[in-house]
C-alpha cells in the first residue's frame, strides 16, 4: 500500500500525508481489468498463476492503474504450493496497467471482483518491487516484552550486518539512480567464511533495493568439461536477465576458478571475463546486479579483476554476538527474560550467524519439548544443552578431539601456573583484542602434571583440544611427516577456536643440525612447523601449548617471540599446603573417614613427590579400601551375616590405615640429583629469558 501511494502522489516513498476526500460519488465496479505480472527468477506455471488470481479477487479488491498488488501463493493456492519446484516461490507481484468502467479506460479507483470484472492477463514486464525493511512479528501477551514487539515488527538485517549493508548499498546505488555513464561493470565480492551471514546479507539488500534475488551455487555451474561450464555459466547470465532489475548471487565462486583437480582452469576463468564483457555491452533500462560470495581469500587472478569493490565480513564481537542472538530471539516470539545473553554470547566465542541460529533454535526445541506450552519462556540451562550438543556434533563433523572434562578444582596447586596461563589464552580469547597469540611451553620433571593443565586449560576456556604426540608425526616416507604437521594445523583452523597440544615437544622438534638421519628428515619436520606458527596470523584463535621434560634438546628458533615464548616451569610438590592442595583434588570424589586424614597422611609423605606420585598413593589407598570392603563381605558371608547374599551397600569408605598400607614401599619418581638438574635447567633457561 505504500508504494501504491507513493505512485498515485508521484513522490518515491508514500510517506507523504494525504487526505481523501469524503463523500462523492459512489464507487464503482470496473467491467474490465489488464494486468501484467512483474517478472521473477522462477517458473510459474500457468494453472498456478490462474489459480491465484482467481482466489484473489473471489473478494473485492480497490485498486487504480499502476497499482502493484502482491499475492501469497501459500495463503491463495496451498493444494499447488507444496507441489512447486521453488520452494522459494512465495510472493507474486502483479501490476494493474489499466482500469476500465462501463467500457471506457480511467485513472480513478475501482473496485475489482471476479464475479463483476472481467480479468485480462497481458505479457510479464520488468520493473521494481515494492521494498520490503521489516519483518513481520506478532507481538506476546507479555508486559516484559518491549521495544519491537509493539511496534509489529522487527529490521530485516540484524545490526552486526548492518554496516556491510550501508557499503554494498552505497556500492549498487550508483548503478540503479544513474545511467552508468563510466561503463562500470556491477560486479562485486563479499568474503567471508560458511555461515557468516552473506546469503541474509544479500537477501535484505535485495529487498530493501526492490530487486528480484537469483541465488546461483557455482558447484551446480562446475563440470568436468570446461565447454559443459561455460554453458551453464551461460544459462545462468540468460535467466537473470531475464527477471531483471535482479541481484544474482553467485555462491562460492572460488569453486569456479578452478578444476575438480584442484588447479586453475584458465579456460573457465577467461570465459566469465568475457560473459560478462558481453552481459554489459547492450545497455538495459533495468540493472543486473552480480554479486560474488567466496569462502576463500584466495581467488585466481583472471576473477579477481572482475570485481570493482570487495567486502569482507569479519569475525563477530561478544556484543554483536549477543545482539544477534536477542534478533533471533525476537524473530521467533520467544519470551527470555530470565536469562543472561551476554553470558551465553561468551561462551560461544567465534561463533558464526548460522551456529548462533542454531543455537537458539536447539534451545527452542529442548524447551518445547520440556514444557508443551504456546508460550515458552527460555531458561539458561537451555542455552548449555545447546551448545554441549552442538560443540559435540562439531567435533565429530571435524574430526577433531572432545574436550576432556578436566576442571581447575581437579588440579591441586600450581595457583601461579593457573593465572598465567588465563592470563595468556582466557583474557585476551574474551577481549578479542586482535594480537597474535603466542604459545606457551610446559616443562618440568615427568609427572607434574603438564598435560593436566592444558586439559583443564580447554575445558574451563571452552575450546576444543587437538593432542600431538611428537613421534605420532614422524612418518618413514619423504614429505609425509611434514604433510602431518600440515594436516594438524589445518585441523585446528578448521575447530577453531582450539588449543593444539604437543606432547613430548623435543622429539618432534630437536636441535636442526644435530639430527643423526642423513635425510635430514627432523630439520624438514622443525621448518615445517616454524612455517605453519607462524602462519596462523593474528585473527586465528588457535592457542598452541607445548610440554617437554628436555627444553634444552628443543630448537632454539621455537623458543623466539610469537612462537613458545612463555616457558613455564612445572614443578613437584616440595611444601605440605601444596601437597595437601593436590590431594584434595584428587580426593575430592572420594569417601573418606575421619575429620582430619588428609592433613596427618601429608605429614607422612617424602617432599620431593609429583602429582602422579600423589596420584598413584591415592589410587593404592581406594584400592586398598576396596579390598578391605570385599574381604569384610566375604568373612560376613561365611559367618551367614551376609544378607541373603546381597552386596554391601554404599560406596567405598577410604580410611586413613588404607593411605598408610599405600605408603609402604613409596619411592618418588624424581631423585633428588634430577631434581637437582631441572632446578639448574630452570635457572639458566631464565636468565637467558633476562
Amino acid at each position: 500500500m505504500l508504494f501504491n501511494v507513493g505512485n498515485a502522489l508521484r513522490c518515491e516513498d508514500g510517506s507523504t500525508y494525504f487526505i481523501l476526500p469524503a463523500g462523492g460519488e459512489p464507487q464503482q465496479f470496473a467491467n474490465e481489468v489488464k494486468i501484467s505480472m512483474i517478472s521473477n527468477p522462477y517458473d510459474c506455471p500457468s494453472d498456478l498463476i490462474d489459480t491465484v488470481l482467481k482466489n484473489y479477487f473471489s473478494n473485492p479488491k480497490y485498486l487504480r492503474k499502476n497499482d502493484v498488488i502482491t499475492v501469497d501463493v501459500k495463503e491463495c493456492s496451498p493444494g499447488l504450493y507444496y507441489s512447486l519446484p521453488s520452494p522459494q516461490l512465495r510472493l507474486l507481484h502483479f501490476r494493474v496497467t489499466s482500469i476500465a468502467i462501463d467500457g471506457n479506460k480511467t485513472l480513478e479507483p475501482a473496485y475489482v471482483c471476479q464475479t463483476e470484472s472481467t480479468l485480462i492477463q497481458e505479457g510479464e514486464i520488468h520493473q521494481y518491487l515494492p521494498r520490503n525493511f521489516k519483518l513481520s512479528v506478532q507481538g506476546l501477551k507479555n508486559p516484559t516484552i518491549e521495544g519491537e514487539f509493539q511496534r509489529g515488527s522487527l529490521d530485516n538485517c540484524p545490526g552486526f550486518l548492518k554496516k556491510y549493508l550501508r557499503e554494498l548499498e552505497s556500492c549498487i546505488l550508483p548503478f540503479i539512480t544513474s545511467d552508468n555513464w563510466l561503463g562500470l561493470k556491477p560486479v562485486f565480492l563479499v568474503e567471508g567464511p560458511q555461515g557468516c551471514g552473506k546469503y541474509h546479507l544479500i537477501n535484505a539488500l535485495s529487498k530493501r533495493l526492490g530487486l528480484n534475488f537469483l541465488n546461483v551455487d557455482c558447484s551446480e555451474i562446475r563440470t568436468l568439461s570446461p565447454s559443459q561450464t561455460e554453458a551453464k555459466l551461460r544459462i545462468t547470465f540468460t535467466n537473470a536477465e531475464k527477471c531483471v532489475p535482479c541481484i544474482l548471487k553467485l555462491s562460492s565462486i572460488q569453486i569456479l576458478g578452478k578444476n575438480p583437480e584442484g588447479k586453475i582452469d584458465d579456460r573457465v576463468t577467461s570465459n566469465f571475463s568475457h560473459q560478462l564483457a558481453e552481459q554489459y555491452s547492450n545497455k538495459s533500462p533495468h540493472p543486473l546486479i552480480i554479486i560474488a560470495t567466496s569462502e576463500s581469500t584466495e581467488l585466481p587472478s583472471e576473477l579477481n579483476r572482475n570485481f570493482i569493490e570487495k567486502i569482507k565480513i569479519d569475525c563477530l564481537t561478544q556484543d554483536e554476538r549477543t545482539n544477534l542472538i536477542n534478533w533471533f530471539l525476537k524473530t521467533q516470539r520467544i519470551e527470555h527474560s530470565s536469562v543472561d545473553i551476554s553470558k551465553i554470547s561468551a561462551m560461544c566465542s567465534d561463533f558464526l550467524m548460522s551456529d548462533l541460529q542454531s543455537l537458539t533454535q536447539t534451545a527452542v526445541k529442548n524447551r518445547y519439548k520440556q514444557s508443551r506450552a504456546p508460550i515458552i519462556s527460555l531458561k539458561e540451562e537451555d542455552f548449555t544443552q545447546s551448545y554441549k550438543s552442538m560443540q559435540s556434533i562439531f567435533s565429530d563433523e571435524i574430526g577433531a578431539p572432545r574436550v576432556p572434562e578436566v576442571h581447575w578444582e581437579d588440579i591441586g596447586g600450581l595457583a601461579s601456573l593457573k593465572h598465567e596461563i588465563i592470563r595468556r589464552i582466557e583474557v585476551p580469547l574474551m577481549q578479542n583484542s586482535g594480537i597474535e597469540s603466542s604459545g606457551i611451553l610446559l616443562y618440568g620433571p615427568p609427572g607434574t602434571g603438564k598435560t593436566l593443565l592444558a586439559k583443564a586449560v580447554a575445558t574451563e576456556c571452552k575450546l576444543n583440544f587437538l593432542s600431538v604426540k611428537g613421534p605420532e608425526l614422524l612418518n618413514m616416507y619423504v614429505g609425509q611427516s611434514e604433510k602431518n604437521v600440515r594436516d594438524v594445523f589445518e585441523k585446528a583452523k578448521s575447530a577453531s577456536p582450539c588449543i593444539i597440544f604437543f606432547d613430548e615437544l623435543d622429539a618432534l622438534a630437536p636441535n636442526r643440525g644435530r639430527s643423526g638421519d642423513s635425510a635430514g628428515v627432523m630439520d624438514r619436520v622443525v621448518s615445517q612447523l616454524l612455517a605453519e606458527m607462524d602462519g596462523l596470523g593474528s585473527c586465528s584463535r588457535t592457542f598452541i601449548v607445548g610440554a617437554t621434560n628436555r627444553p634444552d634438546l628443543v630448537d632454539s628458533a621455537l623458543l623466539r617471540p610469537g612462537r613458545f615464548d612463555k616457558l613455564l616451569y612445572v614443578g613437584i610438590c616440595s611444601d605440605r599446603e601444596s601437597q595437601l592442595s593436590v590431594l584434595k583434588a584428587i580426593t575430592r570424589r572420594f569417601s573418606l573417614g575421619g575429620d582430619n586424614a588428609l592433613e596427618e597422611i601429608v605429614e607422612q609423605l617424602p617432599e620431593n613427590l609429583t602429582g602422579a606420585d600423589l596420584q598413584a598413593v591415592c589410587s593404592n589407598a581406594w584400592l586398598n579400601a576396596a579390598k578391605r570392603v570385599i574381604r569384610n563381605y566375604e568373612s560376613d558371608l561365611e559367618k551367614g551375616r551376609g544378607g541373603g547374599g546381597q552386596k554391601p551397600e554404599g560406596g567405598v569408605e577410604v580410611l586413613q590405615e588404607d593411605f598408610v598400607d599405600a605408603l609402604r614401599g613409596l619411592v618418588p619418581s624424581v631423585s633428588q640429583g634430577e631434581l637437582r638438574r631441572y632446578e639448574k635447567l630452570r635457572g639458566e633457561l631464565t636468565s637467558k629469558r633476562r
